[in-house]
């Protein structure tokens, strides 16, 4: 090896390299999402001639099939910073998370009605944050949100359903938080929906002006899915298919012992190693969500105690994801 030759980790490919095309298993994890979404929104005439996809149980669906997505949460620093890796800092990571997700129970439980929409918010930050994320590993570009982006990916699954499909909505806010409805006003939505509009328009022309068409196309992919079918579903099946399942792509990129499979194209592996890591902490929330609505004499309603729970898990899962971001993991590449 020359002097001038720099020695790269293990798994890792050099970024100038890398960035030549995109990551192969990012780039179908992309086009899986689409074409899930792209065949719900060609059923959408038949889902409205027959009546499907108002209940409620479509949306606890999708919430449940998601909710592994963030289950290996307490692996992911071990995976990027050799700081995370003492017994130490793992005990440290899970009692912060464990205290962020009791105090977003507990306000939930004070406030529920702006707890919700605190939720919410949080929820399109994550949601824009995350497709941002995805769009620059699978390119090899460093992770850097553009806020207009982030409007726009996030607002389009939580603002078109509160602006187009009140009658829909608010009967499920008003489940989890009798007041929610009320906070957010006509006025209120109407701005919103303006506002994710627009961050829509900027985003498409810029992705368009970069050469980036096949992503210009997802807002409207997006917009079109929410604007069409019943929020249930499309909500359900969004988290699902779309959001969740981009991320656990990411995450099978970011645990080492992968990257000798995915350079080999070999997705199998991974996938049951993600599951066996997803698996305990899944059956730990699930059973605490069973006992929650079955326990005898202390039964509540699933909806909001779903939502409740999921509120709880994605304030401190957004923010180890931020953390996880601003590590630029769109430059490490250890796939083809």
């Amino acid at each position: 090896m020359s002097a001038g030759t720099r020695r790269l980790p293990a798994g890792t490919t050099d970024p100038a390299e890398g960035s030549q095309r995109p990551d192969r298993l990012l780039r179908h994890a992309g086009t899986a999402s689409r074409l899930a979404l792209g065949g719900l929104l060609a059923l959408a005439p038949l889902i409205d001639v027959v009546g499907l996809g108002g209940s409620p149980v479509f949306l606890l669906v999708g919430l449940l099939l998601g909710l592994p997505h963030g289950a290996v949460d307490h692996l992911v620093p071990a995976w990027l910073s050799a700081r995370a890796r003492p017994l130490s800092a793992r005990v440290t990571l899970l009692v912060s998370y464990a205290a962020v997700a009791g105090a977003g129970l507990a306000a939930f439980r004070a406030a529920p009605a702006l707890a919700l929409v605190g939720f919410l918010t949080v929820s399109v930050v994550h949601f824009g944050t995350a497709d941002e994320a995805f769009h620059a590993e699978r390119d090899g570009r460093p992770v850097r949100p553009r806020v207009a982006a982030v409007v726009a990916y996030g607002g389009l699954p939580v603002v078109l359903p509160l602006a187009l499909w009140r009658d829909h909505v608010d009967p499920l806010l008003a489940a989890v938080a009798p007041r929610a409805p009320a906070l957010l006003t006509t006025e209120v939505r109407a701005l919103a929906l303006a506002t994710v509009l627009g961050a829509v328009a900027v985003t498409m022309i810029r992705d368009v002006n970069a050469g980036r068409v096949g992503d210009a196309v997802q807002p409207a992919l997006l917009a079109a899915l929410f604007g069409t079918v019943p929020p249930s579903l499309a909500v359900g099946a969004y988290f699902a298919a779309w959001h969740s399942g981009r991320h656990v792509a990411r995450l099978l990129r970011h645990d080492p012992r992968n990257a000798a499979d995915l350079r080999a194209g070999r997705v199998g592996p991974p996938l049951r190693r993600f599951a066996r890591q997803a698996a305990p902490p899944t059956v730990v929330a699930v059973g605490a969500l069973l006992a929650l609505v079955a326990w005898p004499g202390h039964r509540v309603d699933p909806l909001p105690a779903t939502v409740a729970v999921l509120a709880a898990l994605t304030l401190p899962h957004a923010v180890l994801v931020a953390w996880t971001d601003r590590r630029e993991p769109g430059l490490r590449r250890p796939t083809g």
